[in-house]
């Protein structure tokens, strides 16, 4: 029904139930609302209780070995070599590298707390590990883009530069689609896809690679940028709205007395106005109603997630010598900051937290490089303070803070995935090197420029939130294959392989159910935990990601 249609039968004198206001309101808004300004274009949908998503990501490949894929070897960086050797005991290709200082605290070999074993990378979120359930029977993408690409949309057949067609869907857009339409800025990203320095910008036009704008409006991609930004992108908003809102109010309201007067206390205005409550009560407020100047300048949330000197300016990285770039974002503890506040404010409800700086994780080193530190470079500070200090900093404020008056803490109806898009090697195979026809002088100049921290496609993966089982920890490394294991859909480990070697046992094949999760994996089970059926929204046309939910993570 129009809108014209719908006041002339009230004109007419039929009598609109609540029901039939709150059908309107989701057609067409209440008066003032984002919606009717055009600030939001779904209706509002009808929630139960609302739900909020949040990725933690750690661009460029996490030292997986050292983190959820822990394996405990040799440091063979530590040894001397004589000049020119290229036969040393172990051999170039036996040789394990290790992070500088592997071995002794705090860069200590693999230990376990409860049900999770875990490398020193993963030593300073120890306080989270009652709330954490890691996923280690994973793989990453061993390309950047692909990677980065899979872990927003899922598994299917795709082709990075084609353009993205009506039904495919980033995780983020299929979340805020289906809750997302009752909030002003429902989709808060702190990536920028053409910063990964793969992608040039004559290559990958509008519409093709990421691209911010799938499914409804209100489900595209904000970049959350700096605080600076957000409180003047909400300052505009603001001014927007009180300029426009008074004059769609009296236009609304002329209407409704001109057919109401004559029966101000009359069923359909009673209705009315019960419609109007039941509408607030399931959409939350309809504006603005906060000080944008005030936002993430409260003085004890920055002391709690310890906010300092440079962690609200952006950074600019070259890479493949690509022009230098910027993801326009801040530290991910003012990420973490920005998105407890438009959180509990009621702005948005679905975030991309990601490092700062572009393939800050991917720290690539030749073989002469780790023998002169003694080791690999080392992600422990990197860490500490891009994922575990201010991932603990919100995981505490989010218990802490009650939703409106239901006695549920958001804590409880949110859920946070962490993950890299790879992991790194930890050797270097010689043997092409050894087996060709150069000199003994280039053989070993060849070997020393090897790649030892190569991207890597065995990885982890973790979850977190109200709906996840805490102290959990699915699938392994084998220490002798250094290989993910696969696992049954129970989550069990596939019998046919030694569980501590990972080897296939001999006379077994591998149960054809059993599998190694991967980003798809990660999609469907972020969408899982937080109340959806992805089966069903691929079938709905709302993303294209094939692979299931992991569902033994859910409680």
């Amino acid at each position: 029904m129009k809108r014209r249609q719908f006041l002339q039968s009230l004109a007419a004198g039929s009598v609109i139930s609540t029901v039939d206001w709150l059908g309107y309101f989701r057609r067409f808004g209440v008066p003032g609302s984002n919606k009717e300004l055009g600030l939001a274009e779904a209706a509002a949908q009808a929630q139960t209780e609302p739900r909020f998503l949040i990725y933690w990501f750690q661009e460029g490949g996490w030292d997986g070995y050292s983190m959820f894929n822990p394996v405990d070897t040799r440091n063979d960086a530590a040894q001397v070599i004589p000049a020119g050797e290229l036969h040393p005991n172990p051999a170039w290709s036996d040789q394990y590298y290790r992070p500088t200082g592997y071995g002794n605290a705090p860069n200590a070999p693999p230990a376990t707390q409860g049900n999770i074993t875990y490398g020193f990378l993963g030593q300073p979120g120890l306080s989270l590990f009652p709330d954490l359930a890691v996923v280690s029977s994973h793989y990453g993408n061993e390309f950047h883009s692909g990677a980065r690409w899979e872990y927003h949309y899922g598994e299917y057949p795709y082709v990075l530069g084609a353009q993205r067609r009506a039904d495919e869907r980033t995780v983020m857009q299929a979340f805020c689609e289906a809750y997302g339409s009752s909030y002003l800025l429902p989709h808060i990203s702190w990536h920028r896809w053409l910063s990964d320095g793969e992608l040039a910008f004559a290559n990958y036009p509008e519409g093709t690679g990421y691209f911010e704008r799938l499914g409804p409006a209100y489900a595209h991609t904000i970049y959350g940028k700096t605080p600076g930004e957000m409180r003047a992108r909400l300052t505009r908003i603001n001014a927007l709205t009180s300029s426009a809102r008074d004059a769609r109010i009296r236009s609304f309201v002329d209407d409704l007395h001109r057919n109401l007067v004559a029966d101000k206390n009359g069923p359909s205005v009673r209705a009315f106005a019960s419609a109007v409550e039941v509408h607030k009560s399931l959409v939350g407020a309809s504006t603005i109603n906060i000080q944008p100047s005030r936002l993430f300048t409260d003085p004890t949330l920055r002391q709690e997630f310890a906010i300092g000197p440079g962690d609200e300016e952006i950074t600019f990285t070259s890479v493949n010598d690509m022009p230098a770039r910027s993801k326009e974002s801040p530290n991910t503890n003012v990420q973490a900051l920005m998105t407890y506040e438009l959180m509990t404010l009621g702005l948005s409800c679905g975030f991309f937290i990601e490092s700062r700086r572009v393939r800050g994780f991917d720290t690539h080193a030749a073989r002469r490089d780790v023998l002169n530190s003694r080791g690999q470079p080392n992600q422990l500070a990197s860490m500490r303070s891009n994922l575990w200090e201010p991932l603990a900093a919100l995981v505490r404020r989010l218990k802490n803070t009650q939703y409106g008056q239901t006695g549920r803490s958001y804590w409880d109806l949110t859920t946070i995935v962490l993950a890299s898009e790879m992991g790194r090697t930890i050797t270097g195979n010689v043997d092409s090197i050894l087996a060709g026809t150069d000199t003994d002088e280039v053989k070993y100049s060849a070997i020393l420029d090897q790649d030892v921290s190569q991207h890597w496609h065995v990885s982890s993966c973790a979850f977190l939130g109200g709906n996840v089982q805490g102290n959990r920890q699915w699938g392994r490394v084998g220490s002798g294959t250094r290989d993910a294991i696969p696992i049954l859909p129970s989550g069990l480990l596939d019998p046919a392989y030694d569980p501590v070697t990972g080897a296939l046992i001999s006379g077994r094949t591998k149960d054809p159910a059993s599998y190694v999760s991967g980003p798809g994996h990660v999609y469907a089970t972020a969408l899982y935990l937080a109340g959806l059926d992805p089966d069903a929204l691929r079938t709905a046309h709302k993303g294209r990601n094939v692979a299931p939910p992991m569902r033994f993570i859910a409680r």
